[in-house]
């Protein structure tokens, strides 16, 4: 059982790790703006480095020490533009480490501290109370305050690659949602995804989609995300009778820690040929309409793409694609021969993909993944991949005489 100490300790580390992780991120990321008048991540990340060091200087070192505490109020508008400054000035590399070291110091120095020093209350420069417990519970917000920002922005990059990677025959932009229509063949083409915007009353607009979408002869589908607008929508669905379904979970990696993939049979083209549509139909079920959807959404695609099929002497068992963005690679339709699973092969699929990805210039991978499929979930954490966020869907169930879709 841990003490209140050792748990806010584990908490108040939390941002080393983080800053670990955000170390294997490119730095078009670490210059990216959390937003429009927002600081960048390096901006960020020097912003609680340079506190970190100045209560460390100014207080915790002296709180063993028994030294009187120098700690007081300063020009925070002053104090954030330097450390900003110093954060645009600094090596990713060398800024990330001194992150890590400066709260490393910190949290070795209130560790080590008797529990009737950890138990004062102090005084610092000005006259006010300063107690160690207060002072890290008052920087875990702080943390979560700055890093929340930080992986919602991931998230929403992970979000637009996944559209584009997955794409739809049509489009149509509407009030900042994106109506997607794919002849009725998968979810993810076939849905509202209400991530840019909302400006026209909620019920009207509702309404013009789902009259789109029957004219269409789908059923109303909207895709149910971290970054939906308005953000009540999901329970103004749920109201409406819109039943959820696919709950599934975004998850990614870094390349650099990934395993080479074993010597296999493995061909990988640039496009969708006709022996990997045919594999992809057979391991997936797929009808002739569906596999001609599928040609036409990703032979036009203009990312760089690549189209795996594992074989085992001689015959295919295995089939998936990727597709290369900025830095990233995305990998979808990963798909194994029903008689042949439980034997590797969807795991050695995806390790020659994203042996495929780093040839190409990728530094991180993405994936979805169903989740209640535990087989799928278990071989991708083998491989290190991590969960992001998660998205359902919400399906309108009123809808006579119209297509249903996969994922």
């Amino acid at each position: 059982m841990f003490s209140e100490k050792e748990q806010l300790l584990q908490e108040f580390g939390e941002w080393t790790a983080f800053v670990i992780d955000l170390a294997r991120y490119d730095k078009q990321f670490w210059n990216q703006s959390l937003g429009a008048g927002k600081w960048s991540v390096r901006e960020v990340v020097a912003h609680i480095l340079r506190w970190d060091d100045y209560f460390y200087e100014e207080a915790i070192a002296k709180l063993g020490a028994g030294l009187p505490l120098t700690v007081k109020h300063l020009d925070y508008d002053a104090f954030n533009e330097h450390a900003k400054g110093y954060g645009m000035n600094t090596a990713i590399a060398e800024l990330s480490n001194q992150a890590v070291q400066s709260r490393e110091r910190i949290m070795r120095s209130i560790a080590a501290l008797t529990d009737e020093q950890y138990e004062t209350t102090y005084q610092d420069a000005d006259g006010h109370p300063f107690e160690a417990a207060q002072y890290m519970k008052d920087f875990i917000w702080h943390d979560r305050h700055h890093v929340e920002p930080i992986r919602k922005l991931i998230h929403a990059r992970i979000e637009e690659m996944s559209l584009n990677g997955w794409p739809a025959l049509q489009t149509l932009v509407y009030d900042g949602w994106l109506l997607r229509f794919n002849k009725g063949y998968t979810k993810r083409s076939n849905s509202i995804h209400p991530i840019y915007g909302h400006t026209l009353e909620l019920n009207e607009k509702i309404r013009i989609c789902e009259e789109r979408y029957e004219k269409a002869g789908l059923q109303t589908t909207f895709k149910i995300t971290p970054f939906i607008q308005p953000t009540s929508l999901d329970e103004e669905l749920a109201a409406r009778g819109y039943a959820l379904v696919d709950q599934t979970v975004v998850q990614t990696v870094h390349l650099s820690g990934v395993l080479s993939p074993a010597s296999a049979e493995i061909w990988l083209e640039s496009d969708p040929s006709e022996s990997w549509l045919a594999a992809l139909a057979v391991f997936s079920g797929l009808t002739n309409e569906q596999a001609s959807i599928t040609r036409q959404m990703l032979e036009h695609s203009p990312l760089k793409a690549c189209f795996a099929l594992l074989h085992d002497n001689g015959i295919p068992v295995a089939c998936g694609f990727a597709v290369i963005e900025d830095n990233w690679i995305g990998i979808y339709d990963l798909v194994t021969d029903p008689g042949s699973r439980n034997k590797g092969h969807g795991e050695q699929l995806v390790l020659h993909l994203l042996k495929w990805g780093r040839s190409q210039g990728a530094q991180q991978g993405y994936l979805l993944v169903v989740k209640n499929n535990a087989p799928a979930k278990r071989l991708y954490e083998k491989i290190g991949f991590v969960p992001q966020y998660e998205y359902w869907y919400r399906i309108r169930q009123d809808e006579p005489d119209v297509k249903n879709s996969r994922m």
